[in-house]
């Protein structure tokens, strides 16, 4: 085993999870920013995690209003995704030009994603500081399923974004 930068070794570490952090702004204002860096934080009580620069919009509108959603894309958001990653919420709307499909939540004001492979509908519970980022945990206050999309999108890293298969035997 060889010693390397800690930033080339991290460079391995793909594929790994996109999710879409939904927010709602206090004038109502949706943005929708992907995420790599997130995990489930807690079972009893369920708490999700996701780590969000204090640079980013999203990270003022979660906590300007205590709410978000993880929406996990599907492929077929594959370019949402990255229309919604390249661009930021300050300039305007994102929802629209990225061709999602917003469906009202049951527990937050923040709405869920059509196309998803499943929301999660968080208040936030706890955040922390650590670093360049903030970590943002959300209670899991309700969750949404839609079977009909198929398997979520992975990064592979360098702009290249698909769904894994199941490896065969």
């Amino acid at each position: 085993m060889k010693r390397v930068s800690v930033a080339d070794a991290l460079k391995l570490k793909y594929p790994e999870w996109i999710d879409l952090v939904v927010s709602r702004g206090a004038d109502g204002q949706v943005n929708a920013m992907p995420a790599g860096w997130s995990m489930i934080a807690s079972s009893s009580p369920p708490l999700y995690a996701v780590a969000i620069s204090p640079k980013r919009y999203t990270a003022r509108l979660i906590r300007e209003t205590g709410e978000f959603v993880i929406a996990v894309p599907s492929l077929r958001l594959k370019e949402a995704t990255y229309y919604c990653g390249t661009h930021s919420g300050r300039d305007g709307d994102k929802i629209g030009p990225a061709g999602l499909e917003l469906l009202p939540a049951s527990e937050v004001q923040v709405p869920l994603i059509a196309g998803a492979v499943y929301n999660l509908e968080c208040k936030l519970y706890a955040e922390m500081e650590t670093g360049d980022h903030i970590i943002f945990v959300g209670e899991v206050v309700a969750a949404h399923i839609d079977e009909s999309v198929g398997p979520r999108l992975l990064n592979f890293g360098d702009e290249r974004w698909a769904c894994a298969r199941e490896a065969e035997r």
